[in-house]
């Protein structure tokens, strides 16, 4: 029984320790979140403006070879764009669009698997 007491804790860290993510995995995962996000926000500006989806997708992804001249050019053009009236209420727009969407279709995953419970079926939306 001892020797149970004793072995517990050194396979609970064990465990633990093999489920942790390493450094690598985490910068890995976070970069992979950033590049989800900036796809996410260039996507939302194209629905308002394409030419100004393209800058912005431009400013995550410079190019390798640009002169300070083409910089300071690209970012009277993007200052321009991106702080047109329109377009930021546009994005805004895009932006709240989206987050209740995800709201929604998280209440209707979670009002289907609450019905499935219950009934071996999902809801009916055409039978009303």
């Amino acid at each position: 029984m001892k020797k149970c007491i004793q072995i517990t804790p050194v396979l609970l860290s064990l465990l633990l320790s093999a489920c942790a993510l390493t450094p690598q995995q985490q910068a890995a995962r976070q970069a992979q979140q950033l590049k989800a996000h900036q796809a996410l926000s260039v996507a939302l500006a194209k629905q308002c403006d394409v030419e100004t989806a393209e800058l912005i997708a431009q400013l995550y992804d410079p190019p390798v070879a640009q002169t300070e001249k083409e910089k300071a050019a690209f970012a009277k053009r993007y200052q321009k764009k991106v702080n047109d009236p329109l377009f930021q209420s546009c994005y805004k727009l895009a932006w709240d669009n989206y987050k209740h969407q995800a709201e929604l279709e998280e209440i209707q995953r979670y009002y289907d698997f609450e019905r499935t419970h219950f009934r071996p079926w999902h809801y009916c939306y055409a039978c009303w």
